[in-house]
């Protein structure tokens, strides 16, 4: 008998409210697109599956309700958790090699990294602000060459800890540090530089020439690009939406007041941009960063790009999220888009799990 299940590995949170008997969105889209593929949803934990053993326990729904049954190990697991330690890769790995498929195994990198493995496309390059690790070297030279720097987190962040520095004249320039409540903007020159730059941030940081991003009604926006690979096992875009950043503030993360709005709307404002020929420039980009990434990336699936666009309509390169949280198709109202990101993973597992049954077929011809 064939085996339909396709793993789901969940967040603590998202596991909690499982156990709980929540209903929730993402698993209803989850369930709808395994229905559609003839597959059975079976959520869990990293920790529930183990090395050496046949069956695990996970959460499946049984007559509208969520129970934790034994199941054989499912043989294509989508892993939407987010363990970061050497001893969940060391698990994953050992997995793999027991034959089990998972995709996006992993899903924390590093923004430079992502940037050195981008730079190396030339058709890429032109669509990438200059990064560096942060340095106080680096720093005298990007001080040099841009009005405008943005410094963060080489890890996470969602726009916390990111400060932008802007120059006023020669030899000055002013810090907005949005942590700092009483004082968001400090002038400095190179000569008396404010503490923040001179302590606590080290390579884990780096420093990015700001993107002189388009605006809509007088405040930055980006554009969040969901790039999944699909049934066919190509690289689509499941839906995009425009990140409006809070007044007074440069980034657009919804976490940092942020608002979502149809791209479409926003366009409206820019009236001098023709609409359909921004969709696909901003299209093109993001399936050439999926591959490039996808390419030197182990078994990558599901991306959500961040993209800005200059007043031009020039798409740029922002950062990129391997476990987009996808709210912000929700916030914007578009449930077409909201329903396609969790559903087009669905159909790639669908196509791994194919895929692994004809290899088998192959080397067991009887």
């Amino acid at each position: 008998m064939e085996q339909n299940y396709l793993g789901i590995v969940v967040s603590p949170l998202l596991y909690r409210g499982i156990k709980r008997g929540k209903k929730l969105h993402s698993l209803a889209f989850y369930e709808e697109a395994c229905f559609e593929n003839d597959l059975i949803p079976c959520y869990f934990k990293l920790e529930d599956i183990h090395i050496g053993k046949d069956q695990m326990n996970a959460f499946v729904k049984i007559d509208e309700k969520y129970r934790k049954i034994s199941i054989s190990k499912p043989l294509v697991i989508h892993y939407r958790g987010y363990h970061y330690s050497k001893s969940a890769k060391t698990k994953i790995k050992s997995l793999q090699k027991e034959g089990i498929i998972f995709f996006n195994e992993w899903n924390r990198y590093g923004k430079f990294r992502v940037h050195s493995i981008l730079a190396k496309n030339e058709d890429i390059k032109p669509h990438l602000p200059e990064t560096c690790i942060f340095n106080i070297e680096n720093m005298f030279e990007m001080l040099d060459k841009y009005r405008e720097l943005i410094i963060k987190p080489n890890r996470g962040s969602l726009g916390r800890n990111a400060f932008k520095i802007t120059k006023l004249e020669k030899n000055k320039w002013v810090l907005h540090n949005p942590k700092n409540k009483l004082s968001k903007e400090e002038v400095f020159s190179k000569n008396l530089w404010p503490e923040i730059l001179t302590t606590g941030l080290t390579a884990k940081y780096i420093i990015q020439q700001r993107i002189p991003l388009a605006e809509f009604q007088g405040n930055p926006f980006d554009i969040r690009v969901s790039v999944q690979k699909n049934g066919n096992g190509d690289w689509q875009v499941s839906g995009m939406v425009g990140k409006v950043a809070k007044s007074g503030n440069f980034v657009t993360n919804v976490a940092r007041g942020g608002t979502c709005i149809p791209l479409n709307e926003i366009l409206l404002n820019l009236q001098h941009l023709d609409e359909n020929q921004v969709y696909e420039n901003i299209k093109r980009l993001s399936k050439l960063i999926a591959e490039q990434l996808g390419k030197n990336i182990p078994n990558l699936a599901d991306l959500g790009l961040d993209i800005g666009i200059t007043n031009e309509g020039f798409p740029m390169f922002i950062e990129c999220n391997a476990r987009d949280l996808r709210y912000s198709f929700r916030n914007a109202n578009l449930l077409a888009e909201w329903k396609s990101s969790y559903a087009t993973p669905i159909c790639y597992g669908k196509y791994l799990l194919n895929l692994k049954r004809e290899h088998k077929n192959e080397d067991d011809p009887s």
